[in-house]
């Protein structure tokens, strides 16, 4: 039985150290397995359940959600490192790959990597430069679109119920093998939906029923830890595997 302190504690708690290991983890993956598809699946499952959680909780405390602070947040943190790195890049390929097949890819592609939209427009097969700015552009669609859709969606029920739907299209889409099927991941609508179940006093106790007990971050690293450091695991189990691991460490 969860008791009320417990979740009192989890809706007080202002700051999750535990997710910094599991940015640390995700960061090890992607720098073992250089394509570090499945570390970036948990970072997009913790960006999806901290946003949604943080929201949620301003919206409780001042009764909206300000769009405009938030877009701001989000663009002081992110804009000035990412064009920053992106005019190095462009520097150092107007100087080592001018007149190259790679390079001259990357100037048609920069109109894409300047406007977040690379994981659209840019094949990510063959040699790519610049191909890591996918996972920046999956994570500004998500922070453009997903709170005014909160806002939008009003109540938190019709919330999961959209989430619950986009996880349903996209898990049939990935078994159908479509090549759009990772546009929206499932980890960060996964992680989207942890944090809505976990901000309800009911939610909050079926998660803990399952996610709750000592040994459950552990029984998860067991069988996630391969996946990130060799790539086994089908893609929905991971990206369930993820969400259910932040859910574990919070």
């Amino acid at each position: 039985m969860v008791s009320a302190a417990a979740f009192s504690r989890f809706r007080e708690q202002r700051y999750f150290g535990s997710l910094d290991g599991l940015r640390a983890l995700s960061i090890i993956a992607v720098i073992w397995s250089h394509t570090g598809a499945n570390g970036v699946t948990l970072f997009f499952a913790i960006s999806g359940f901290l946003i949604t959680t943080l929201l949620l909780r301003e919206r409780e405390r001042h009764g909206s959600i300000d769009l405009k602070a938030f877009y701001l947040r989000r663009t002081l943190r992110i804009f000035p490192l990412y064009y920053a790195v992106l005019l190095i890049y462009l520097i150092a390929v107007l100087t080592f790959e001018n007149g190259t097949e790679a390079g001259e890819d990357f100037f048609s592609n920069l109109k894409y990597f300047a406007t977040y939209t690379s994981n659209l427009f840019v094949p990510l097969d063959g040699r790519v430069i610049f191909f890591f700015a996918w996972s920046l552009a999956t994570e500004e669609q998500f922070y453009l679109i997903w709170p005014p859709l909160m806002i939008l969606l009003g109540s938190q029920g019709r919330a999961l119920t959209l989430l619950g739907l986009v996880m349903a299209i996209c898990v049939l889409a990935q078994w159908a093998n479509n090549p759009w099927a990772g546009i929206v991941p499932i980890a960060i609508t996964g992680g989207c939906a942890l944090a809505i179940l976990l901000h309800s006093e009911k939610g909050y106790a079926l998660c803990h029923t399952v996610l709750g007990h000592s040994a459950s971050g552990l029984a998860i690293l067991a069988l996630l830890v391969p996946a990130l450091v060799w790539p086994a695991l089908p893609d929905t189990l991971v990206h369930v595997l993820c969400v259910a691991l932040v859910g574990a460490c919070v």
